[in-house]
Order: C-alpha cells, then structure tokens, then sequence
C-alpha cells in the first residue's frame, strides 16, 4: 500500500505523540484533576460502591495538595474526606536532603485501626499566570524523572525503573520517619492495617513501597490500590513482588495510555512502529510486566476483572487495537479522550471523571 506524504506525517506525528505519553514523559501533560491547592475544599461524602477502593482513591486525589514535609493541618478537613478521625502527615522530598518545593510528595493518613501511604502523581502541566518559572523547571524535571525508564538493579526490588526509584529514594526515609514516630508514641498497634495506593506515577511508586515495606518487615501489608498507573520494573520485580504475597488491586480506565508504559514485550511486538521509534529513545527493552489484579474500568463505567493471566493477555491485545483506532480520529479528541481516561478527577458530587464514578457510585445516583 502506497502511503501519500501527507499521511505519513500524520502516522509519524502520532508516533512522535505517543512515544512522548508512552515513555510516560507525557504523563504530567495529563491534568490529575485532583485537589491540587492548599485552599482546596474537601467536597461532602457521597456513599461508595466500593468503599475502601473510594476511600484510596480520595486519598491519592489528596496526595496532589502535599506540598511540604509536616502535619497536615486542620486534621479535621482530611476527617471529613475519608468520615473518621485521624492525623494526616505530608512528606515531600525529604530522603536526599532536598527541599520541601522539590518534585516528589505523598499524604500518609493514620486513624485508628489503619495507616494510608498515599503517593502524588507526576506534577499536572499549568498555564495559569501564576506559575513561576521555577515551578515550570520542576515539572519539566518530573517529566523527564518519568522518562528515565531505564531499568536499574535493587537487592530488595528487582530491575525497576530508574526514574521511579529516584523518586521513591526521595520519600522513602521521610515515610519511615514518621511511621516509626506513630510506632514509638504506641499509635500503630500490631493488628492495624496498611493501604497504599497512588494514581500515575504515585501507584507505580506505592508497588515500590508495598515491596519495600514487606522486604524490611517495617509494617504489614494489608492490600495495595492503584489508579492508572504506570509499569515499573520487569519479571525480577514481578517475582519478589509475587513471593512477598502482597495483595495489589490495579485500576485502569479504558482508552488510558499510561498503564501500557513502558510497554511490554507483547505490546511491542503488536506496535513495531513504537518499538522502532522507542528505540531512538532510550532502547526500551520491554522487559517490564504488569503486577497485582486488573480492574479494568470500561466507557460505560462497567468493570471487568480478567480470570488469569491469558485473559488479561488477551483483553490487552483488545485494548491495544482500540487504542489503535482511536488514534486514526481527530487529533484534538483523541487527545481530550486520553486525557478524560487518565483523570482522577476532583472528589466532588459533580465529579465525572470514570475512577469516582466507577468506585464512589456516584453514577449510580447515589
């Protein structure tokens, strides 16, 4: 089949397109939609299909307001978000000495009976008047921290992304900091419960943490939630994730981009087009897999959790040749539909984004 120049800019400018959303640079392109300020509101309680993945949810919406290392103040607004008491706590780049403005964040939550680790996504590209350059340069930075797919060896992880692991280093001794400050005050007892999640970057981290905590024996691991969130690291991850039995629940929107990357060696063999123009780009080997149990969230909020590991393989070749026709549509809708699938969105009773309404109910009339 002859290809007209014309069309084959077009294919090439979606390659480039992709390549850039695919390497996960594109994902801070993708707004979190989340709380996202200080001053923002906590929005009235609205009854969840799913309560416990509702309540993560919220609490990876809330982890975009972290912009510094210390309590979380009024505790009582955080309160309300999730409908019990408790202390929340920020860390934001506190491991390598860094400063609280620095690009990596997560909310910890802790009431009575439960501890919630909370990772931020990466940073949402803004073009309001307001932003500095300096945060300009920090997103920029964030891009490029996701790009770094590059995969690097850890004793307790495995082969995992580079860019990832950066970031996760960052927080780490922060996180441990003040569970240990919880622990020695008598605040964490021996039956409570542990919940990690994050959405984007932030679930591909809270894997890392889930790993890293059972590894160290610091604190159980009771299920670990994640929203659209990126692969990070290969089978050696796979497996130490595997063997530490932990219980992991992946959330993934039809139409988003961001859970195929970087893409595995299924996903490249079927886009050979992407493998050429990823290899230009940093050689992504397809080496990573993906860990924990589908929940695959459809357009009309249905969802659908694969049998197996053949089932899964096969509903992603489905979704990689819809993805595929997306692409041949109009450039400004294919980007508002990744962008919608990608949404966490804000927690608010109007809230349409498909995560809230799949898990809170609200597209039940609730």
């Amino acid at each position: 089949m002859e290809i007209n120049s014309g069309n084959s800019r077009q294919i090439w400018a979606w390659v480039a397109c992709l390549t850039l959303v695919l390497t996960c640079a594109g994902c801070g392109l993708l707004p979190s939609n989340g709380f996202g300020s200080s001053n923002s509101q906590i929005p009235p309680q609205i009854p969840a299909v799913n309560p416990l993945s509702c309540k993560l949810l919220k609490a990876s919406a809330y982890a975009y307001n972290v912009n510094s290392t210390g309590v979380i103040q009024p505790d009582a607004d955080v309160s309300k978000l999730f409908g019990e008491t408790g202390e929340a706590f920020g860390v934001s780049s506190s491991g390598n000495g860094q400063t609280n403005s620095d690009r990596d964040a997560a909310f910890i939550w802790r009431s009575a009976d439960e501890v919630i680790i909370a990772f931020r996504g990466t940073l949402p590209f803004r073009t309001d008047s307001q932003q500095d350059s300096d945060n300009q340069n920090l997103i920029i930075q964030d891009w490029l921290n996701d790009a770094d797919f590059i995969p690097q060896p850890d004793p307790e992880l495995g082969l995992v992304h580079r860019g990832f692991k950066a970031s996760f280093d960052n927080l780490w001794p922060g996180i441990i900091r003040q569970i240990k400050a919880w622990q020695a005050a008598g605040k964490l007892g021996p039956q409570v419960k542990v919940y990690i999640t994050g959405h984007s970057k932030g679930g591909a981290l809270a894997m890392l943490a889930a790993l890293k905590l059972r590894a160290e024996n610091i604190l159980p691991v009771t299920e670990v939630l994640t929203f659209a969130a990126p692969r990070v690291g290969g089978e050696d991850f796979a497996k130490k994730y595997a063997a530490q039995d932990i219980v992991g629940y992946r959330y993934e929107n039809q139409d988003d981009v961001v859970p195929h990357v970087p893409l595995d060696k299924q996903e490249l063999q079927i886009l050979p087009l992407i493998e050429k123009s990823l290899g230009i780009n940093g050689n992504q080997t397809g080496d990573y897999v993906s860990v924990g149990q589908l929940r695959y969230i459809t357009t009309d909020i249905s969802i659908i959790t694969p049998a197996d590991a053949a089932a899964e393989a096969d509903l992603d070749q489905t979704r990689m040749a819809e993805f595929g026709v997306l692409l041949l549509g109009n450039y400004q809708d294919v980007i508002n539909t990744i962008i919608n699938a990608h949404s966490i969105g804000d927690m608010s009773k109007s809230d349409d984004s498909r995560y809230y309404q799949a898990v809170c109910g609200a597209h039940s009339g609730n």
